[in-house]
């Protein structure tokens, strides 16, 4: 039953309301569980005060749409307000629509929607409040997070905030997120591992110009995990940086290829010509699975995921490349050959397919054997989420059996655990087609 992944990622349609000092996007990405509404921030400078800036990302699947002629969109509310001593001090609220071409964009897990929403406030402790009311189900998420903003002193080397973000390109078009002539996407989510297995970090420096010189300092950036130890390390020329208006600003990129899962602190040290550390800024993120860590680490699995999108004659080819770095070209290589959208940085197939893979080893593995290897997982891989499960555990005389419907596919597969063991095998013919 191998054979490719057929996907359909239509053409998002987005309707924004102009608003003062909000910018919007979208894209795709594995949606992490649990949440309706990822939330974050980073600060950056504006004289003696600080601008906050506030991301959010919505996934489809967690929005509510209603079909409105040949679209089916979704209407909601966004409300922020920044408490200080427990007063408000500054707010901001306004209403976004966003529509899809058909329904099953609606149920989307990786499609989404993110914005940018500016606060101004100067140094002090604050809570931000943030709130997101669905028109079309009432339904209401909130986030609450406390927020330091740092004094600023004259003279005196300061880091803004940390924005972490998964892509950052040459912006010649003047698009949304635009920090520096680049468009820097935040990844607003703190979970990174993604298919690309890496980060970028954009960061401004101030208090060093106009009385001290690039070259007086140096950076260190480190990444350090779960038990304290630094699993990454580099010590840059502070001259790499860039300057704009007497304030230095960068952007590094993170491998994280070589980073197993764990929960991580990630760190931007600036030191003297002695090297003495004089200022530091840092944020924590989540690593998780990487399929570019299980090419550097463990190139026969790595391979063998990919029995459900590639042919027999690629996954010879790539048995049998030699050597890490030739390995890790031949991947890249193929994933693009595959890229449905190869004009854009995100490549839908990839994320997608390992997003079904991760799912499938959650849930259907079964003692040795991981989850996309199971009858069940192979289904999924193959044709996503079904529509419904029919699930009958006890029955008497005859053995626990599943049928999955993809109404959409007008098709379905019947599982039945014919050990008694937990792993359900799938029973042909039931549909009549492979």
């Amino acid at each position: 039953m191998k054979g490719k992944i057929a996907f359909l990622f239509p053409f998002l349609f987005l309707i924004f309301l102009p608003l003062a000092f909000s910018q919007t996007d979208f894209g795709y990405q594995e949606e992490p569980e649990g949440q309706d509404v990822f939330v974050d921030y980073a600060y950056f400078s504006e004289g003696n005060s600080w601008r906050l800036e506030v991301y959010y990302k919505i996934f489809n699947n967690k929005m509510t749409f209603v079909k409105d002629q040949d679209k089916f969109k979704a209407s909601h509310e966004i409300e922020l307000v920044l408490f200080n001593k427990g007063k408000q001090y500054t707010a901001s609220s306004h209403e976004e629509e966003f529509a899809v071409d058909n329904y099953q964009e609606t149920r989307s897990a990786a499609a989404f929607l993110i914005n940018r929403v500016d606060l101004f406030a100067p140094a002090g402790e604050y809570k931000l409040s943030f709130r997101l009311n669905d028109h079309n189900s009432n339904r209401v998420s909130k986030f609450e997070q406390m927020v330091t903003l740092p004094a600023i002193k004259i003279g005196e080397p300061l880091f803004s905030g940390l924005e972490l973000a998964r892509s950052v390109e040459e912006d010649k078009d003047s698009s949304k997120f635009v920090k520096r002539g680049k468009k820097v996407v935040p990844s607003v989510s703190d979970l990174f591992g993604d298919p690309e297995g890496f980060f970028w970090i954009y960061f401004e420096l101030y208090g060093v110009l106009p009385a001290g010189k690039v070259e007086d300092y140096r950076l260190g950036y480190e990444l350090e995990g779960s038990n304290k130890a630094i699993i990454l390390k580099d010590t840059s020329s502070a001259a790499l940086l860039s300057v704009f208006d007497q304030t230095l600003y960068g952007f590094k990129k993170i491998d994280l290829s070589s980073v197993p899962d764990q929960t991580c602190t990630v760190r931007i040290k600036l030191f003297d010509r002695k090297g003495n550390l004089i200022a530091k800024a840092q944020k924590e993120l989540k690593v998780e699975w990487s399929p570019l860590y299980q090419v550097n680490t463990n190139w026969d699995r790595a391979v063998e995921i990919l029995r459900y999108v590639a042919s027999d004659k690629e996954l010879k080819e790539l048995r049998e490349t030699k050597g890490k770095e030739e390995r890790i070209k031949k991947w890249r290589e193929f994933w693009k050959s595959k890229d449905p959208t190869p004009d854009t940085p995100e490549n839908e197939l990839m994320e997608e397919y390992y997003k079904r893979i991760k799912y499938a080893n959650e849930h259907f593995g079964i003692y040795d054997k991981e989850g996309y290897k199971t009858d069940m997982g192979l289904v999924y891989v193959k044709f996503g989420p079904p529509d419904e499960i029919d699930r009958h555990p006890f029955e008497l005389d005859v053995r626990a059996y599943q049928v999955w419907y993809y109404y959409r596919l007008n098709r379905k597969f019947l599982f039945v655990d014919v050990n008694g063991y937990g792993e359900y095998e799938l029973r042909y013919p039931y549909d009549g087609r492979r």
